[in-house]
């Protein structure tokens, strides 16, 4: 066995096997951290013995935290590489690669994932990091229909596709994100109330009782 293709294999979990066969339903990719983050959709760090092992329930992605640095970024690159040119092999550290492509779009997206402990970066600044991942999925080839993180591709993409969801999501992302927003949200919501008081008097004031 080849020395890369050990450690390779060293980080892949059991039970988190590829399926045998595609799914009926096509495999969708899925948005940027901050796409998500606006469709409801929150990033937890996950408790996997290994950073392959992601997972997704009830809105949330939890991925454990994975280390950038000076030893990653090649061990990631030399893997997305090997498993390119070994038709036989799993696509497991692509399919990784992969879902950070997606995920991160800007160095905002690296900053999130850092703030939120499910990225350590000892590799540059945020702009590096985020330019590293998009290299690191660019032009890979494999079949998403028969990768380990499918059912994860999808279950996140129904999710945001939910409509209530993004409304929602978004009314809170815009009106409650910060401090400043829900005061003024709140005052809005008091010069409407007082708005519809007012108008209401001037009616009762039109039309005197009987």
């Amino acid at each position: 066995m080849h020395l890369l293709d050990l450690l390779r294999s060293s980080v892949i979990p059991p039970g988190h096997e590829e399926p045998r066969s595609s799914h009926t339903i096509p495999t969708h990719t899925i948005h940027c951290v901050s796409k998500l983050r606006r469709a409801g959709i929150k990033l937890n760090p996950g408790k996997g013995e290994s950073f392959l092992v992601i997972k997704f329930k009830s809105g949330v992605i939890e991925m454990p935290t994975i280390t950038i640095d000076d030893f990653m970024s090649p061990f990631l690159l030399n893997c997305v590489a090997y498993e390119q040119c070994h038709k036989s092999s799993s696509k497991h550290i692509t399919t990784y690669a992969t879902l950070l492509d997606c995920l991160v779009n800007t160095y905002k997206d690296v900053e999130y994932l850092c703030d939120r402990n499910i990225l350590e970066n000892y590799f540059g600044n945020d702009g590096e990091v985020a330019q590293f991942i998009n290299n690191l999925g660019k032009d890979v080839a494999f079949d998403m229909d028969r990768c380990y993180l499918s059912k994860l591709f999808n279950d996140v993409h129904h999710y945001y596709g939910n409509s209530w969801h993004v409304q929602w999501a978004s009314f809170k992302y815009t009106y409650f994100n910060t401090p400043w927003s829900f005061i003024s949200a709140f005052v809005a919501l008091i010069l409407l109330i007082l708005t519809l008081v007012q108008t209401l008097y001037t009616v009762m004031s039109y039309y005197p009782p009987l």
